[in-house]
């Protein structure tokens, strides 16, 4: 039976060729190339004319050629090992051994083509994956610094305008003033819109969970919309549930400005009849309340084909001469609906108008009777203050912010202002100072303000490991305010501010 199995399976892959000193051939057992005594050993390949030269030598060899092609008359090819050996004997004639290798070089060369391409598509995701990681950075360092070179402008433009209001001025000059901090606002919320998103897309944006009063967050939009509809003369009707609890726990300002972006997309594209703001409870488990939310107008509404597409950044379906906007405020408003856990989804029809649904969890303290917020404003009542005045160092590079904080800080009569320039000179300042309270630009020449700040707590100086010090900043990644707080920043205020802002979180830390 083994010699059976050996008749049938066994092929041989080695061929043996004698031949004389001058290549011609002398015996071959043709295993796998036809070969008559007498024919060349070149015939068989143009290879087998180079062996003339190892003819002459005077002793025995042995010598070794590996990987050759060669074909044979049938056009078949082979990979082949060859040896040829010579010998000192002239009357021995040489022998040529041909090796068939063919299946092992070829799997060897799948192997080898395999791994080289797993090495090169390695190498390729590597090269895209630094490539998106720069892309990426370049983009948040773009979004950076655009931020920060528009915010400082626009920190004088707000700040001016609350100074301005304060002044004695004529209806006309009211008016004007409104126009100029109204459109201020527009482009700090344009401005806003593309940090966010920027957040949102690299998962950088968190929810922060407070206690807040719902109920006059919903009266203040109540009112605000109440007065843009009028002013539009469409109608605005509120459907408000009161058995949702007065406090509940969330985002405040996130959850203003989804309501906020949904309102001002209906209040834009309806001409004529009304928009519906509806927040209904659906129900409550476990110190959670479950609402459901729609905005519904009867604008222009959406093509069917074209409702997958809202969401998408920087996408506007209309004509955006006629309808001015970013094309991201839908996008935020799924991003930050998502982030809170909850759902959204839209209902629309060309030419009737559109509804925008959520669904979102909110929890809330049981005992709302005993629960409240000191809405009190420090601004208003000073009676904390313990000094008559208050040193301050300002450092900030920004003449506008320079001049923005001098002015807000004089209305008050409580502050003696230092202004410094540059970070290199704002150590000193500290050493050969006391002060009650510290503006540090985060962007400041020479040193970053982060960075003053850690030099700051580590000066032998007394009050320098307590006292406050406020970030100034239009750097808002969580990853930035972590990086405040740890080189020892006590709190932040974001560029561009106005009047109440600053002072409020001035006399916070004064307290």
């Amino acid at each position: 039976m083994l010699e059976t199995y050996r008749g049938t399976y066994f092929h041989p892959r080695t061929q043996f060729i004698t031949i004389d000193a001058s290549g011609n051939v002398l015996e071959s057992d043709n295993v796998l190339f036809s070969l008559k005594k007498g024919d060349e050993i070149g015939s068989v390949s143009p290879f087998f004319d180079g062996l003339s030269a190892y003819f002459d030598l005077e002793e025995d060899n042995d010598i070794k050629f590996t990987c050759i092609h060669l074909e044979n008359g049938k056009k078949k090819e082979f990979t082949c090992d060859i040896e040829f050996k010579t010998f000192a004997d002239p009357s021995q004639p040489s022998l040529v051994i041909i090796h068939d290798f063919t299946d092992h070089y070829d799997y060897y060369q799948e192997v080898a083509q395999s791994r080289n391409e797993s090495v090169i598509n390695s190498q390729v995701l590597e090269l895209q994956n630094k490539y998106l990681k720069e892309k990426e950075d370049f983009k948040n360092t773009f979004i950076a610094n655009f931020s920060h070179e528009l915010r400082n402008p626009l920190t004088g433009v707000t700040a001016f305008c609350s100074v301005l209001q304060k002044t004695d001025m004529s209806t006309e000059q009211q008016d004007y003033v409104e126009v100029i901090k109204s459109s201020a606002d527009h482009l700090k919320n344009m401005i806003g819109d593309i940090l966010e998103m920027s957040k949102i897309e690299v998962g950088k944006l968190t929810i922060e969970e407070e206690l807040f009063n719902f109920h006059e967050l919903i009266e203040l939009l109540d009112f605000t919309y109440t007065v843009k509809a009028k002013q539009k003369n469409i109608v605005f009707e509120m459907d408000f549930d009161d058995k949702i609890p007065r406090y509940i726990e969330g985002d405040k300002t996130r959850i203003k400005q989804v309501f906020e972006n949904l309102l001002e997309n209906a209040f834009k594209f309806t001409a004529t009849g009304k928009v519906t703001f509806s927040v209904k409870e659906n129900q409550r488990r476990a110190r959670k309340v479950n609402l459901n939310i729609s905005i519904k107008d009867t604008g222009i509404g959406i093509p069917a084909e074209k409702i997958a597409l809202i969401f998408n950044s920087f996408t506007q379906l209309n004509n955006a001469q006629k309808y001015s906007g970013t094309g991201l405020g839908l996008s935020i408003v799924k991003g930050l609906v998502e982030l809170m856990d909850g759902k959204i989804t839209v209902e629309s029809e060309e030419g009737v108008g559109s509804n925008f649904k959520m669904n979102i969890n909110f929890k809330y303290p049981i005992n709302q009777e005993n629960t409240s917020l000191d809405d009190k404003s420090d601004i208003e009542n000073k009676n904390f203050l313990t000094k008559e005045k208050y040193n301050i160092l300002l450092a900030e590079d920004s003449e506008l912010a320079q001049m923005a904080v001098l002015k807000i800080l004089a209305q008050e009569g409580h502050f003696f202002l230092d202004i410094i320039t540059n970070g290199e000179d704002v150590i000193e300042s500290v050493i050969h100072n006391e002060y009650d309270l510290i503006l540090m630009d985060i962007r400041m020449p020479g040193t970053n303000g982060d960075e003053l700040t850690k030099m700051i707590r580590s000066l032998p100086v007394q009050n320098c490991k307590t006292i406050p010090i406020l970030a100034i900043t239009a750097n808002l990644y969580d990853d930035d305010k972590k990086r405040y707080k740890k080189m020892g920043m006590n709190d932040i205020i974001e560029k561009p501010f106005d009047e109440t802002t600053l002072l409020k979180k001035i006399y916070k830390y004064l307290k």
